[in-house]
C-alpha cells in the first residue's frame, strides 16, 4: 500500500473519530435552536464575499505564474476545479487537479504550473504565520507557550528560506543549468529551473507589492465573511474572533482528513470559539453553516466550470499521479 492510500485511510478515520466525538457531546436542542437565529442577509453577504475571494486568489495565482492577465478566466476556472476536487476527493486532490486544469487551459508547461501553484501557497503559509502570531499574542494567557515558540520558529524559518531564495535565485539558476542530469532526471532540472524563474519574478518590486496586497485582501475577506456568519447568528463578538477561527481552521486542514475537511473543520471551530465562551453545541452549528456555505458556492461554481470546460474530473483524478513524475 503506497503512502497516498495510507494518508487517505488515516485521514478518513481521523475525520470519523472526530465527528463521533463532537456529535456525542452535543446538546441537540441548543444545536437546532442556533439555526433558527440565522439572519439571511448576513449569510448572503458572506456568500458574495466568498465569490470575490475566489476571484482574488485566482488573480494572485495569475500574477505569480507571470501569465498575461488576459488568461485570468482560465486561472479562475482552474481554481474552481481545484476547490471542487478538494470537496469530493481526499488528500487535497484538488491541488493536483487545478494544476492539471491550468496546464490544459493555458500554454503553461506542467513544471511551471506546479511551481506557480507552490509559490502561490508559499504566500499563504507566510501570511498564516503572521496571523497565527497575532492570535497567539491575543490569547497569550490561554495558549500553551510551547506552541507559540514552535509557530514562531516555523514562521522565521519559512521567511528566511524564501528570502535567501530570492537573493540567490540567479546563482541557483546558473548552478542548475551547469549541472548535468541523467535522462531520467531531466524533468527535475526543468522543474527546478521553473521554480527559480518563479522566485526571480518576486524580485520585481511592483509585482511583489501587488501580490502581497492581494494576499492581505484575501485573508481579510476570509475573516470578514467568517465574522459575517457570526453576526448573522446574532453574536456580538469582535472581529478578532473571526481571525482566531480562521487561523484554527487553516492550521487544522493541514492534517489528513476526509473530503471537505469534515470533522477537522468542526473541531477547529469548537476550539477557537471556546476562547470566547461560545458553547460547544453552538460552535458546531456555526461550523456547519460555514462549511455548507463554502461548499455551496464552491460546488456550484466548480460544477459549472467543469461542465462548461468539458473537464473530466473523475478521469483526471484517476490519472493524476501519471501527470506528475515520481
Amino acid at each position: 500500500m503506497n503512502t497516498k492510500r495510507i494518508l487517505i485511510i488515516l485521514g478518513t478515520l481521523l475525520s470519523i473519530v472526530l465527528l463521533i466525538t463532537v456529535f456525542s457531546r452535543l446538546d441537540w436542542e441548543t444545536f437546532f435552536k442556533t439555526f433558527q437565529t440565522i439572519h439571511l442577509p448576513g449569510i448572503l453577504l458572506a456568500a458574495v464575499i466568498i465569490m470575490i475571494n475566489i476571484a482574488l486568489r485566482s488573480l494572485r495565482w495569475n500574477l505569480v505564474a507571470r501569465i498575461p492577465i488576459t488568461h485570468f478566466k482560465h486561472f479562475w476556472q482552474a481554481a474552481n476545479i481545484g476547490y471542487l476536487g478538494n470537496m469530493i476527493y481526499p488528500a487535497r486532490a484538488g491541488e493536483v487537479l487545478k494544476i492539471i486544469a491550468i496546464h490544459h487551459f493555458v500554454p503553461l508547461k506542467l513544471g511551471k504550473a506546479v511551481t506557480s501553484a507552490v509559490l502561490d501557497r508559499v504566500f499563504d503559509m507566510i501570511t498564516v504565520g503572521i496571523f497565527t502570531l497575532l492570535v497567539l499574542w491575543i490569547h497569550s494567557q490561554k495558549v500553551d507557550p510551547n506552541l507559540g515558540r514552535s509557530v514562531i520558529g516555523v514562521f522565521i524559518l519559512a521567511t528566511l528560506v524564501l528570502t535567501l531564495l530570492i537573493i540567490y535565485a540567479n546563482a541557483l539558476q546558473v548552478r542548475i543549468q551547469r549541472r548535468s542530469f541523467q535522462d531520467k532526471w531531466q524533468w527535475l532540472q526543468e522543474w527546478l529551473l521553473h521554480a527559480v524563474e518563479g522566485v526571480q519574478a518576486l524580485r520585481q518590486t511592483s509585482h511583489l507589492f501587488l501580490i502581497l496586497l492581494l494576499t492581505s485582501l484575501v485573508f481579510m475577506f476570509d475573516y470578514f465573511w467568517a465574522w459575517q456568519v457570526m453576526l448573522a447568528l446574532g453574536w456580538s463578538l469582535p472581529f478578532e474572533a473571526a481571525v482566531t477561527v480562521g487561523v484554527f481552521i487553516l492550521l487544522s486542514v493541514s492534517l489528513p482528513s476526509a473530503p471537505g475537511f469534515i470533522g477537522i473543520y468542526q473541531v477547529a471551530c469548537v476550539l477557537a470559539l471556546k476562547l470566547y465562551g461560545i458553547d460547544e453545541s453552538v460552535a458546531v452549528a456555526y461550523s456547519i453553516v460555514m462549511q455548507l456555505l463554502s461548499f455551496l458556492i464552491m460546488g456550484i461554481q466548480g460544477t459549472l466550470v467543469t461542465v462548461y470546460c468539458g473537464f473530466n474530473l473523475s478521469q483526471e483524478r484517476q490519472q493524476d499521479l501519471s501527470h506528475l513524475p515520481e
